[in-house]
């Protein structure tokens, strides 16, 4: 007796279903697949369910390579044999140990193309192992057994049972075990795949902040030094003085968002992606004027006239019975008078020649005192003239004095700004690239579309994405520190806002066997900067005015109203024509009149007035840094009413305790803040102690075409100087002084000394002061003082600071001898506070892991405290 046996062998996430015809054999033979499965599976016996799956899972792969070599190479018959046994802790019978399976030989396949179908798909079995299902049936076996044939079909997945025993097992627990069966090896492939595929040892991943250096992270924003741990700062502060208007300036960064991004590739490539986004707001100066001016007492003398007349009409339809105006209406409009001279410069005409008043107005009229009409008509004159006249002196003196006045007036300016650096180290290497976007808004600003225009070009300028060769040696993670030195000393514009700045340096990273600071490999960075920069434009302006100082008093008044019946007796005269009260029937007039008197003083001088606005400008410069030297290179253009360009360079040395620096920068039409100059320094350390020394120091600074006028007037402004000082430094105690030779180099500034005094009391509470014996410059700081208060040892601590400076300006003296004199005395407070404490140094992953842990130590005993 034979019967047809399909089996089905179950692969995960798909299956093959072979069907074939044979004979019942005993059931105590081994087939030859089932002895394969034992051989190739003795590593991973054991009890545990994971090393059975790992069994079978070979035995599997085993069982397609023996299919696809068999059809690939004799193209012939296909031989199968059954499965010995399922896994029994995952199938049990009730009667039977094990599964009976059985095979015999298959027959021939008539057809090549059958063969080579079932190899196709065999082949695909491999390549996509996911997602792929497999049949083989009768329909593609050609058997020459004339037993009838069998198909029992499954749907997947499901295994096929060799024995009726298998079909008792319940649906519940066939299921729930075939998942146990499947869910680990459907993971592992696709885990591996995409290990194979990646191209990183560790993907990228966003790195706690603490265990990041913020030296590798700190970049300057907008003045503002801030690393990855910045958070917010805030200050303001308030200035004032004797003859200087109160200013306030206030502003602050905030971080909005922000993180760092670790990874290392295959071919050993470490990179450091930092990334942060940033809002800021700064009180700016806007206009500064400086006043001086000679202040002459003077009475004002002033008037207000007052005048009506009505009478009969003679002219016009329909007059019977009607009153007509023979004045037009005239007012003054008091909103137009001359700040200066307080005369009127615009007279409303609230009526016309002729007008019928209605007889509203003229019972209105006929009231005491000036009336005009009433219901909104207005007839009559009613003009006001505050000055008629002046002569010198008044009730408070006749004493001619001078004055100087300061006033600034600043604006508001917000930025948000888009940070991003890439640092990438491989074993011998390490690049860096910057890129920062800001997006600027300077209110009040007469520049405001075109300084908007430029910041479009945020959106076309790209990131800086530093470019570095893998390979198979290890990464180099000690990288020099001076690539970092170099990307913050490039040279950006001072006082400037930035929309757009990317740059990129390099340097080799350090190696074993550096002894020396000179052994240190140097760094390059070259970038482009675009932003706003100030342009100040100046001119002076004559002062001619009268100034109230006392309010107005009535000197005399008088006057009257009425008609025919009374004394009254008026004559109004309009276009050559001249009507009189003694000439019309009816009439009824008006008229009052008042002088005044007023203290004022007559002012006279000029006034400097300094516009600051910003443009646009655009600035190459790189940046070549040494661990004893660094040389920088800059070029760039100023837009403005006159485009400035420029080119410059300087370099610094350092020999020890000997320091030396110098350099030169050239302008195409400069002006009074951008101009030609060649700068340089020396100074030398002596030490006496571990905290005493004494260094010697000598500046010079050689402006070659600062301009000295302003508008069409001289206007001298020395900029040169050559300076020789000492500074001891003892303690906490610090003592300078400085002299400045105005013999030596043209258009030097004038002859001074100064010298300093700074007393560190604590590490938190700071005093300087200053003085200057000597000068003989017109305008000049005679001394001043400044104390500083920090609350706590942090950079972020809450600080205040409160300084003071005496300023004396000496302008000479007038036509009658009188010295122009004036002292000005400036005070200045400020408060600035941030977040966090430290932003700047290493965080203490110790003390972190102890404020955590007592942290979760106070949860733990509130919590029990409360239960």
């Amino acid at each position: 007796m034979t019967v047809k046996i399909e089996s089905c062998i179950f692969i995960p996430s798909f299956f093959i279903w072979l069907a074939w015809s044979n004979q019942v054999a005993s059931a105590t033979v081994k087939s030859y697949l089932s002895d394969k499965k034992n051989k190739s599976c003795k590593e991973f016996k054991s009890e545990s369910k994971e090393h059975e799956l790992i069994c079978s899972n070979a035995f599997r792969q085993k069982l397609i390579q023996q299919f696809e070599n068999y059809i690939g190479d004799n193209k012939k018959i296909i031989i199968t044999e059954s499965i010995k046994q399922f896994d029994s802790k995952h199938y049990q019978t009730s009667n039977e140990e094990e599964v009976l399976q059985s095979g015999n030989k298959s027959e021939l396949v008539d057809e090549y193309s059958q063969q080579d179908n079932l190899a196709a798909n065999l082949k695909t079995l491999h390549t996509s192992p996911n997602n792929l299902s497999v049949k083989f049936s009768t329909k593609d076996i050609k058997t020459s057994s004339p037993l009838e044939q069998k198909k029992t079909e499954f749907t997947p997945p499901q295994y096929f049972a060799a024995s009726t025993s298998i079909q008792k097992i319940k649906k519940q627990k066939r299921e729930a075990n075939l998942l146990k069966r499947i869910s680990p090896t459907q993971e592992k492939p696709s885990k591996k795949s995409k290990a194979s595929n990646s191209i990183y040892i560790n993907p990228p991943k966003i790195a706690a902040p603490e265990k990041i250096h913020p030296f590798t992270t700190t970049l300057p924003l907008n003045g503002i030094p801030i690393s990855h741990l910045t958070e917010w700062e805030l200050y303001g502060g308030t200035t004032f003085g004797d003859n200087t208007n109160t200013s306030i300036s206030a502003g602050g960064i905030v971080k909005l968002d922000g993180k760092i991004i670790e990874s290392l590739t295959k071919d050993n490539i470490y990179t450091v992606d930092q990334q942060g986004s940033y809002l800021q707001l700064q009180r700016i100066r806007e206009t500064r004027k400086v006043a001086v001016t000679r202040n002459e007492p003077h009475t004002m003398f002033g008037m207000q006239m007052q005048m009506s007349f009505t009478a009969s009409c003679l002219v016009g339809e329909d007059i019977e019975n009607q009153k007509c105006s023979y004045t037009p209406g005239l007012v003054t409009d008091r909103d137009s008078l001359d700040p200066d001279f307080f005369l009127p410069t615009r007279i409303v005409q609230t009526a016309n020649m002729n007008e019928v008043v209605t007889p509203e107005s003229l019972a209105v009229m006929q009231l005491p005192g000036f009336q005009t009409g009433a219901n909104g008509q207005q007839v009559g004159l009613d003009l006001y003239f505050p000055n008629t006249g002046a002569f010198p002196g008044n009730t408070q003196g006749n004493q001619v004095f001078y004055e100087r006045k300061e006033e600034i007036n600043n604006t508001q300016i917000g930025l948000y700004s888009q940070v991003r650096q890439i640092v990438k180290a491989n074993h011998s290497k390490a690049v860096i690239g910057r890129t920062i976007r800001g997006f600027g808004l300077v209110t009040d600003s007469d520049n405001l579309l075109l300084n908007s225009a430029v910041q479009l070009g945020n959106f076309v300028l790209p990131d800086v994405k530093p470019r570095l060769q893998g390979s198979n040696k290890k990464v180099n993670t000690n990288i020099n520190k001076n690539l970092f030195l170099t990307a913050n000393a490039v040279r950006i514009p001072t006082s400037s806002y930035t929309f757009y700045h990317g740059g990129i340096g390099y340097a080799n990273s350090l190696k074993p066997g550096i002894k020396k600071r000179s052994q240190i490999p140097r760094a390059k960075f070259n970038s482009v900067w675009v932003g706003i920069s100030p342009i100040i434009e100046r001119r002076i302006e004559k002062i001619n005015r009268y100034k109230p100082t006392g309010k107005q008093n009535i000197i005399a008044n008088g006057g009257g109203e009425g008609g025919v019946d009374s004394n009254v007796d008026l004559l109004s005269v309009v276009n050559g024509e001249n009507f009189s009260a003694n000439e019309i029937e009816d009439f009824y007039g008006q008229i009052y009149l008042t002088n005044f008197a007023q203290d004022v003083n007559l002012v006279t001088g000029n006034q400097f007035i300094e516009d600051i606005k910003y443009y646009p400008h655009i600035s190459f410069t790189g940046n070549v840094q040494g661990s004893v030297d660094s040389w920088k290179y800059y070029t760039g253009v100023i837009g403005g009413k006159t485009i400035k360009a420029y080119a410059g360079s300087d370099y610094t040395r350092n020999f020890g305790n000997l320091n030396i620096s110098t350099g030169a920068i050239g302008y195409i039409n400069p002006d009074r803040d951008y101009y030609s100059q060649i700068f340089g320094n020396i100074s030398q350390k002596i030490g006496f102690s571990k905290k005493a020394n004494l260094v010697l120091l000598s500046n010079l600074n050689y402006a070659l075409d600062r301009e000295n006028r302003i508008g069409r007037i001289e206007s001298e402004a020395p900029a040169s100087f050559v300076t020789l000082g000492a500074r001891v430094n003892f303690g906490n105690v610090s003592m300078g002084i400085v002299n400045y030779f105005d013999d030596i180099l043209p258009n030097s500034v004038e002859k001074t000394l100064l010298a300093d005094l700074k007393l560190n009391f604590s590490r938190n509470f700071q005093l300087t002061a200053y003085y200057t014996p000597i000068n003989e410059s017109s305008s000049r700081s005679r001394y001043g003082a400044t104390a500083k208060l920090r609350l706590g040892s942090k950079y972020n601590s809450p600080t205040i600071s409160f300084s003071w400076t005496n300023n004396f300006y000496d302008l000479g003296q007038d036509s009658k001898g009188i010295k122009l004199n004036f002292t000005d005395n400036i005070f200045k407070v400020l408060f600035r506070i941030g977040s966090p404490g430290s932003p700047f140094n290493k965080v203490d992953n110790k003390r972190v892991l102890r404020r955590r842990r007592r942290n979760l130590v106070d949860r733990l005993l509130s919590g029990k405290n409360k239960n």
